[in-house]
């Protein structure tokens, strides 16, 4: 019997098949409604009628019918797109289901089709006997774009376009309840802005730096006029950048009505915890605020029904929300990435504001590549870029470094700002001479006061607490990663609340602490490190200015045990910079010039662009990498009676919830792949595959590989 009827999707709960035509359709309906520009929209909808024309084979028709084996079918709309001079349509639509290909690997798939002469016989008659006309694009608005980076750009956005269309379409056939469940909230401006300017009226406390901040602010708020572009904001830690920023960015937004997100990303889940509590509350009446990171798993409507997702955790898959807080790594990662998942939100980032906190921390070997994708982004999607730090990188463009056309200041004179906040001296310890662990617990039991010290490897932080104990009479206190979540906050809560009672103590601590904990010592030891890790350990000294002067202690310990060769080479070279003349750490260009050096000098080749060049997306995806270094999850269930309960309760879960996840993730340690094949034998797994670890976890440590054991 002759095959008339052409379906995309099989029935759905009401029984309902979805037809080629009705998908075909529906895609390119909502593809051009994310279009880049309306130039771009024609392109967008033929993208969106082409990219499921090799359903249309008998084979898939049989397979949608369970009748027969899954037959490939996203190579024959390229095919298609190649055959009419459109290679920029071609890559979205190969790739909408298996990720964006090499440009050499697409060709090779879509010279393959060409001997396939039965198969495209096959398409074409199904097509005309459904009555299907694609009608052929102009490609004339894409071939005005004439970099061809922009253009690697526009692939990458008409693919999460396609990807996102694609889904959403095959959710509102499939799951109409959860369509109808997503998010379509708007960035209210002025609502927001009036939410915001209470908390500003709140901060009634008339002091010299409340004063200083409202200047800095209004300044700011004095350029949210200008066009779209890049802009910087260079302010010392305790000025209140967080709200300054927003501030910025929402007067910006009412000034450039196409603007209609925020995206704030940040570079570790501690800072987001921070930012997104404070954030929630300044606008508890209006529910903007979406977090996408690890720690955070959106509970469904019914917990036992996996399939049912909360708006929230929906708007996670596209970034379809007022506000976004996310991560460096989320966000950098899916820019580059070639993945359906990862790629779906691009698209949403046009007419977006996006707000870089702690750019710094970006990894030197991929600052030019990814300030060179953002500077076309500026060029192709009408969005703003915010960096926002006390220690300014030089992104800019320049002889010897291709990144950002141009950045604007939205502080008006940095220098004075962070002289009129100077809160700490510099002071080396023995002019950096090598000094042994006995030596530098000394110095810090002698200050008699209390006291932060931040060592570079958790190594070395826990050789000096173990010291501190020994010699010091006020409580000595440990932080590293290799506490839980839980674990830490409880110690930084206890710090906190020791210091605000005036008790004296001593924190001994990895670099976690720098990582926007807000926390304030009179007195700090940092081991010597790059530039930005000692600014950033000195934003923990005196922090609220209620001192003359805190003292920071900058020293070298014996053991040269660094985090990583680049970060030894950067704190050598660091040192060099301002050696006998500290007082240049509290200069506000001083870390620019450090930067600008230190790209010059040491950063690797970047040999990323070159494949953007070549549109060797898999290429790119696999080598565009934040962090290098695999970690495992390893829960640690005997922490407290919680987490017992909760390891009884997964324990024999076939699947676990969303909840159980993220109650997981507060008891778990990150650790590296050799330290799992060291103690194997202390790991195991539930039915899950949830890694449990049964070794030794100290109440003043954490996670231990030693074989005493002190519960919590």
């Amino acid at each position: 019997m002759k095959q008339t009827k052409y379906i995309a999707h099989s029935e759905n709960s009401y029984g309902e098949e979805q037809s080629m035509k009705q998908h075909s359709e529906g895609v390119a309906e909502l593809m051009k409604s994310f279009a880049l520009a309306d130039d771009f929209a024609e392109i967008y909808s033929y993208c969106g009628l082409l990219h499921d024309i090799g359903k249309y084979s008998n084979g898939f028709q049989n397979y949608i019918r369970s009748k027969g084996e899954k037959e490939p079918h996203a190579k024959w709309g390229a095919y298609m797109a190649r055959m009419n001079k459109l290679i920029n349509i071609a890559f979205s639509v190969i790739g909408h289901h298996a990720g964006l290909p090499n440009r050499d690997a697409m060709f090779e798939t879509l010279e393959q089709c060409a001997k396939d002469e039965n198969m495209w016989n096959q398409i074409q008659q199904a097509l005309k006997e459904d009555d299907f006309n694609i009608p052929i694009c102009d490609n004339g608005s894409f071939n005005k774009i004439g970099d061809v980076f922009q253009k690697e750009l526009f692939i990458r956005l008409i693919y999460s376009a396609l990807v996102d269309a694609d889904s959403l379409d095959a959710e509102r056939h499939f799951q109409k309840e959860q369509s109808d469940a997503r998010s379509c909230k708007i960035l209210d401006v002025d609502a927001l802005l009036a939410a915001l300017n209470n908390r500003f009226d709140s901060f009634k406390q008339v002091t010299p730096l409340n004063e200083l901040r409202t200047e800095v602010r209004l300044y700011a708020q004095s350029l949210s006029n200008a066009d779209q572009g890049c802009f910087s904001m260079t302010l010392p830690t305790g000025m209140g950048k967080t709200l300054t920023s927003l501030n910025w960015a929402l007067h910006h937004a009412k000034a450039h009505s196409n603007i209609n997100r925020i995206v704030i990303v940040l570079p570790f889940i501690s800072i987001i915890d921070q930012t997104a509590n404070e954030l929630k509350t300044i606008f508890k009446d209006y529910d903007v605020i979406l977090e996408h990171h690890s720690n955070v798993i959106y509970e469904g409507a019914n917990e036992e029904e996996s399939y049912w997702k909360d708006s929230k955790e929906l708007a996670t898959e596209n970034w379809d929300y007022p506000i976004v807080i996310t991560t460096a790594v989320q966000f950098f990662e899916s820019l580059f990435s070639n993945q359906r998942s990862l790629c779906r939100k691009l698209h949403n980032l046009q007419d977006s504001i996006v707000i870089f906190d702690e750019i710094q921390t970006l990894p030197v070997n991929l600052a030019e590549c990814t300030m060179k994708m953002l500077n076309d982004m500026l060029h192709l999607c009408r969005c703003s870029f915010l960096f926002c730090t006390a220690t300014q990188p030089n992104f800019q463009t320049r002889k010897d470094f291709c990144g950002i056309d141009q950045i604007t200041p939205l502080v008006e004179n940095p220098a004075s700002i962070f002289a009129s906040t100077k809160r700490v001296k510099y002071i080396s310890v023995d002019d950096y001479k090598a000094q042994s662990f006995e030596s530098i617990a000394d110095c810090v039991v002698g200050q008699n006061d209390s006291v932060l010290i931040v060592c570079n490897t958790k190594k070395k932080a826990m050789t000096l607490f173990d010291k501190l104990k020994e010699k010091s009479e006020i409580p000595v206190l440990h932080l590293s990663t290799n506490m839980c979540q839980i674990h830490r906050m409880e110690v930084i809560n206890k710090v906190r609340q020791k210091l605000k009672d005036g008790e004296k103590l001593i924190l001994c601590s990895t670099q976690l602490i720098e990582a926007g904990v807000d926390i304030d010592f009179p007195v700090v030891f940092r081991e010597l490190a790059p530039l930005e890790a000692i600014i950033q350990s000195a934003g923990r000294c005196n922090r609220e200015g209620k001192l003359k002067e805190g003292k920071v202690y900058l020293f070298q310990l014996e053991d040269q045990g660094q985090p990583s060769r680049d970060y030894e080479t950067f704190a050598k070279f660091a040192r060099l910079c301002y050696q006998g003349n500290e007082d240049m750490l509290s200069d506000a260009d001083f870390y620019t010039n450090y930067y600008t050096n230190i790209i010059a000098n040491y950063s690797s080749e970047d040999n990323v662009t070159p494949k953007r060049e070549k549109l060797r997306f898999q290429d790119v995806a696999d080598i565009y990498r934040i962090i290098n270094n695999k970690t495992t999850s390893l829960f640690i269930y005997r922490y407290d009676k919680e987490s017992r309960s909760l390891y009884n309760t997964i324990k024999d879960k076939e699947y676990l919830s969303r909840k159980d996840y993220q109650k997981i993730a507060q008891y778990s340690v990150q650790v590296y792949e050799w330290f799992t094949k060291a103690n194997a034998d202390k790991i195991g797994e539930t039915l899950n595959g949830i890694k449990i670890w049964f070794g030794a976890y100290s109440k003043e440590i954490g996670l231990s590989n030693e074989d005493e054991i002190f519960y919590i």
